[in-house]
């Protein structure tokens, strides 16, 4: 009973030294991403935060909205469920595209393997609860975004051993089907998916933080012309 309690608390920390490792471009990482089970499931875990991190950026609108906690508690599930399957996504593509490059095929029994590699990658948008900061919040987040694909580059290539060429073309053919999908269903789904985030959050969250921080300097502007 003992071990067993040791190794649940021994894994959130085995999931931390992961994250740091992949973002370092460290070629054991994701060595172990693309043939441990263990590190796979860390791995998912890495996206599943990675979502939630940046739904935590955005926690200051869920407080302006009053949203109940569980709901609260639910939206960070929900975001975080999303980036795993972006990262599904993300490593199905990654499959489909390789046998176009003809000098590295993946095939889909490495489905796990490339998911694997694919997820750890998301570790740079662990910070991403800093992206939703004004001024400087957009910037960060493309830097993230950019440093998450050169990873799953770099990821394909030491962990699956693909020639860096057919490591770039799948990861970012990869990154760019996911983005396109994204935005379609976002544009498909635009209602539906706008109706289930306010069921989840309980409420439109039509504030940004943006128009809250320009909502402060309009009050304190109109508190001194008083």
């Amino acid at each position: 009973m003992l071990a067993f309690l040791l190794d649940i608390l021994a894994f959130p920390l085995y999931v931390v030294e992961l994250a740091a490792a992949a973002a370092q471009f460290s070629p054991e990482a994701y060595l172990r991403a693309a043939t441990s089970r263990e590190a796979q499931i860390a791995a998912l875990n890495i996206a599943f935060f990675a979502g939630v991190s940046e739904m935590l950026g955005q926690s200051v609108i869920l407080v302006v909205n009053r949203v109940a906690l569980y709901r609260f508690l639910a939206s960070l599930a929900f975001t975080g469920f999303s980036y795993v399957v972006t990262a599904f996504t993300w490593a199905a593509s990654a499959i489909m595209t390789a046998p176009l490059t003809r000098i590295g095929v993946l095939t889909p029994d490495e489905f796990w393997r490339v998911a694997g590699v694919v997820s750890i990658a998301f570790a740079p948008r662990l910070l991403g609860v800093f992206s939703i900061a004004p001024y400087f919040g957009v910037a960060l987040g493309n830097i993230l975004e950019v440093w998450a694909m050169a990873l799953a580059i770099f990821g394909l290539h030491v962990g699956l051993e693909l020639p860096l060429g057919a490591a770039a073309f799948c990861g970012g053919a990869g990154w760019l089907v996911s983005y396109w999908l994204r935005s379609f269903l976002g544009r498909r789904l635009a209602h539906p998916l706008g109706r289930l985030r306010v069921l989840i959050s309980g409420s439109a969250l039509e504030q940004t933080p943006q128009q809250i921080i320009d909502d402060l300097v309009a009050a304190v502007q109109g508190n001194k012309k008083a």
